[in-house]
């Protein structure tokens, strides 16, 4: 298993919103990075799974239930000691996926129990898992092979490494398009 971290969370824009205007957002890139080895590992979340991992300055927004569960989880004496992927279907690493997909990204949450050594696991979707991890300040690990076949060499800018080739979506144009614009000013 290999230790990474959470590098990079993006949102990445959907469908325009009412009337062409705005983005809803579609999906999240999330970058987990292998810092000793210098591999980078993207996985396109889609949903709301990467709404627990989102932050702007520092904070999330808004507070994810994840945060929250962590806090619970601790107060009754249970610590998410890890969280771990073994498996990756190779089309979460390429870019977001639009419509049905068989991909059902899982992980494994490891914690213990106050009162008992046993540590026990339960499987949960990625997301979720990656954004309990970092509430809690959990590791992260994913199994070398997983690594060798899916991560790339990182280089300096994780982001633009990873999205540079994603298209944007374009506003659509409607038949009747004239019929909803706005009055121009005089």
């Amino acid at each position: 298993m290999t230790t990474v971290r959470i590098a990079h969370v993006e949102p990445w824009p959907g469908k325009r919103g009412l009337r062409g205007h705005g983005f809803r957002v579609f999906s999240f890139l999330v970058v987990l990075a292998d810092d000793a080895g210098g591999r980078a590992l993207p996985v396109w979340l889609n949903g709301p799974e990467g709404h627990g991992l989102f932050r702007r300055d520092d904070r999330p927004h808004p507070e994810p239930a994840e945060a929250i569960t962590a806090g619970l989880l601790r107060t009754a004496g249970v610590a998410v000691t890890g969280v771990d992927i073994d498996e990756l279907d190779a089309a979460l690493t390429t870019g977001p996926r639009h419509g049905g997909h068989d991909a059902l990204p899982l992980a494994r949450i490891e914690f213990t129990a106050a009162g008992t050594a046993e540590a026990r696991q339960m499987t949960t979707r990625i997301g979720y898992a990656l954004a309990l991890a970092a509430a809690a300040g959990a590791p992260i690990q994913v199994a070398e092979r997983v690594m060798d076949q899916l991560a790339v060499p990182a280089q300096d800018d994780l982001l633009g490494q990873f999205t540079r080739d994603v298209p944007v979506p374009r506003p659509k144009r409607h038949r009747f398009g004239r019929l909803f614009r706005h009055p121009r000013p005089a």
